[in-house]
């Protein structure tokens, strides 16, 4: 029994066969690890998703509940004075203690008819929600 023998070029394209071959499932192998990771940061993300959401809920709540306590003092305590007003040396208002200012003539909030003091905080909360809402060309959207 005799094998033939096989040429150099035989040889070669055998080998790169082999080698081709290797590749490939090598490639397979790690697109295979690939799909793994995926599925697993999608699960990851899915699971972000879901509890950003309950923390931002849970933000939310406790936000307005400062808001209302907030709101509370103020009613106790009566509006302090306001960010442009600034303060003197001694920590009193800059028109002194017990002064006010022209922006604050007529009757005092604690002298105003009953309601007025709640008209006119809403009225403040609606000016400043519409400042806030000013600068933004469209909502902000978290993409996840």
């Amino acid at each position: 029994m005799h094998l033939p023998l096989l040429a150099a070029t035989d040889v070669v394209a055998v080998g790169v066969t082999v080698v081709a071959t290797l590749v490939v499932v090598a490639l397979l192998a790690a697109v295979a690890s690939l799909l793994r990771a995926v599925r697993e940061l999608r699960h990851q993300a899915d699971y972000l998703r879901r509890e950003a959401g309950e923390l931002l809920d849970e933000l939310g709540a406790t936000v307005r509940e400062a808001g209302l306590e907030v709101e509370r003092v103020e009613r106790m305590v009566g509006p302090g004075p306001s960010v442009g007003q600034g303060r003197g040396p001694d920590g009193a208002g800059a028109r002194g203690p017990g002064r006010r200012s022209p922006a604050q003539s007529g009757p005092r909030p604690d002298r105003q008819e009953p309601g007025r003091q709640e008209r006119n905080r809403q009225e403040r909360g609606k000016q400043e929600r519409g400042k806030r809402g000013q600068g933004l060309a469209r909502p902000v959207e978290h993409a996840v």
